[in-house]
């Protein structure tokens, strides 16, 4: 599944990005500084458009915290959200334990529960400016171990690394990759990155894709093109 990323400024930019799409695109990225633009509003403005929200606001607090935050994410019915593995194993139990119960007891489909590894803007002397000396890849599948452990449904994870978690903790063990870039589009500030059809070969559950469509002159052409890749894989 393709999840658009709407990293815009600006809520009226983000909502018509979706009107574009949504014939083609059923789930779409809310980050940080649009849900600090349009709050749950935005959230709730995809929904009417029958479309799902990936929440990525990449929690990481003390656990009661999150929790509240967690709270509010499953009562606006979010599909999936996402929080930070670096939290430990009790932090992630907590969270996905919560998420698990409150969702029961509201009466609505569980959200995904996902785990940011390491942020796909980051290589490996990125990780030893702040004192971590594992390589990415052993620093991955560590930080994945622990979210499975803890109970959560997958891991954000760059597309280097979908087969080796897949391998490692099997397929039902969710990857969310960042890091898309068609052979036609520009990098960016991401580093490790993969093509549309290369990241599905490697076996990821959902490719999120920004810029290549969002910045696009034609947004609706950008993501037929990347669909049809994917549809030869």
């Amino acid at each position: 599944m393709i999840i658009v990323a709407l990293d815009f400024p600006d809520t009226g930019i983000a909502l018509e990005t979706v009107d574009k799409l949504k014939g083609k695109i059923r789930t779409f990225k809310v980050g940080l500084e649009l849900f600090l633009r349009g709050g749950f509003n935005i959230v709730r403005e995809i929904h009417n458009r029958g479309c799902g929200v990936f929440l990525d606001l990449k929690f990481h607090d003390i656990p009661n915290t999150v929790c509240g935050a967690a709270k509010v994410a499953i009562e606006n019915e979010v599909f999936m959200y996402n929080v930070h593995t670096l939290g430990g194993f009790e932090f992630l139990k907590k969270i996905a334990d919560f998420n698990r119960e409150y969702a029961e007891k509201m009466g609505v489909r569980r959200p995904l529960l996902i785990g940011v590894t390491i942020l796909t803007s980051m290589d490996k002397n990125d990780l030893r400016t702040i004192g971590i000396e594992k390589d990415i890849e052993s620093e991955v599948l560590t930080l994945a171990e622990i979210a499975k452990k803890a109970g959560l449904d997958g891991v954000v994870c760059s597309p280097k690394e979908i087969k080796l978690i897949k391998e490692n903790f099997g397929e039902g063990f969710i990857t969310v990759t960042p890091g898309i870039r068609p052979e036609w589009a520009a990098k960016n500030d991401q580093k490790r990155v993969m093509t549309p059809s290369q990241a599905k070969r490697a076996g990821t559950d959902f490719i999120v894709v920004g810029r290549p469509i969002t910045a696009a002159e034609n947004m609706e052409e950008a993501a037929e093109r990347i669909l049809k890749e994917l549809e030869t894989v």
